[in-house]
């Protein structure tokens, strides 16, 4: 399971203009606390809810609330599925919430064999007489060999484009499957990933009641394929370590690079990594080293940043330190803005964690508490800036 974040953290995934100037930030799936197929049999549960409760000015609680996701899962068909939420930010306006469908199957060994997700609510337009709207679905199939590695994964996406007319209610139905995307894995004596292929496939277009593609010959059309190419390579010591893993464009150059050195115990002592492979105009440049420090109480994970090329981080310096069960406790992140670093520290119960705090350059502090239930799942997350209750999430159960 993953550990809940304090404050969701925004991943921008994508962004498109939209009207008056105003950019989209597409935020991707929020990070909420989620239960594996494995989690659901282990903790003999069916349902996993979680809801979001209003905070008002004084910081109390509101008696509304607002779903975040819900997962179930069904064992006759070894599916988990549900609703989740998905954060969209606007630089002139309010950021907003919209929900997606999941669903995700398992085989017999417990390994995902399909993904699907799409849209909860579809947004139709009237425009010119007609009503359109799109429905979106995202896919996702796994295969596997004998001995149960993955060994090839498509995505692809699934577009129903629908047209109405608002006078004769005719109907123009386009069914594509979209450039599906495709990963080949190869595998060494030891079991270990040595390559990855990729190619990107063409568009489909399948026939339906209203629309025969064989009819003009553009049931398949493609623009944009990529044919199959090494896209990842790994490399390996006599001791079975990772030493260096190299990325590739589709024209055989090198995209990055990440070269990995140990100590004399096969512990991981430093990581560099570079970039800049794939631009002509530029020369290829080191983007980051990161050291790690051991001792009997843990170790110190420090990672450097270059801060001065074109596409160079704003973060110079992050130093973590780690217990000896490899549970984050304190990270430090430095910014090139100021002389100060911003502090997180993190706190641990029995193998679970119940406060997390951040202190801000400014001087802000930010922490959030961690309640459980008398079975040991997740029951509330309590968010506080300066001792003022700004968030709380509740998670039920069935």
């Amino acid at each position: 399971m993953k550990i809940p974040n304090i404050i969701i953290l925004l991943l921008i995934t994508s962004f498109v203009f939209g009207q008056r100037s105003n950019t989209i930030f597409n935020t991707g799936t929020n990070e909420f606390q989620k239960f594996s197929r494995q989690d659901f049999i282990d903790k003999n549960l069916k349902k996993v809810s979680a809801y979001s409760y209003t905070i008002n000015k004084k910081g109390n609680v509101k008696k509304d609330s607002l779903l975040l996701y819900r997962q179930q899962f069904d064992i006759s068909k070894n599916k988990l599925f549900g609703v989740n939420s998905t954060t969209v930010c606007q630089s002139h306006e309010p950021s907003f919430l919209t929900w997606f469908e999941f669903e995700t199957y398992y085989n017999d060994s417990g390994q995902i064999i399909k993904e699907i997700s799409k849209p909860k609510n579809i947004e139709k337009k009237v425009k010119y007489g007609s009503t359109k709207y799109n429905i979106v679905t995202d896919e996702t199939d796994y295969e596997y060999d004998k001995k149960q590695r993955e060994i090839r994964k498509t995505y692809k996406q699934i577009n129903h484009y629908y047209s109405i007319s608002k006078h004769t209610k005719d109907t123009l139905h386009l069914h594509t499957i979209e450039r599906p995307k495709i990963d080949e894995y190869v595998y060494n004596s030891d079991n270990q990933r040595i390559q990855l292929f990729h190619k990107v496939d063409s568009t489909r277009y399948l026939k339906t009641e209203s629309y025969n593609p064989d009819k003009d010959s553009n049931s398949v059309k493609c623009s944009y394929c990529v044919s199959r190419y090494l896209n990842d390579e790994w490399k390996y010591n006599s001791a079975k370590k990772i030493t260096e893993w190299i990325f590739y464009t589709s024209e055989n150059l090198i995209h990055t690079k990440r070269n990995y050195f140990y100590d004399d115990q096969q512990r991981l002592i430093r990581q560099i990594d570079s970039t800049g492979w794939y631009f002509k105009t530029i020369k290829p440049y080191w983007e980051s080293t990161t050291t790690f420090q051991y001792s009997d109480t843990g170790k110190i994970v420090t990672k450097i940043n270059n801060t001065k090329e074109r596409f160079a981080s704003s973060t110079p310096k992050t130093t973590s330190y780690f217990d000896n069960d490899d549970r984050l406790i304190k990270q430090c992140v430095f910014s090139d803005t100021t002389e100060g670093c911003t502090q997180y520290s993190f706190a641990y119960e029995k193998n679970k964690i119940v406060k997390k705090g951040i202190i801000f350059n400014d001087g802000t502090i930010s922490s959030t508490e961690f309640h459980y239930n008398d079975k040991g799942l997740l029951r509330e997350e309590r968010t506080f800036i300066n001792n003022k209750l700004t968030t709380l999430i509740r998670y039920y159960y069935e």
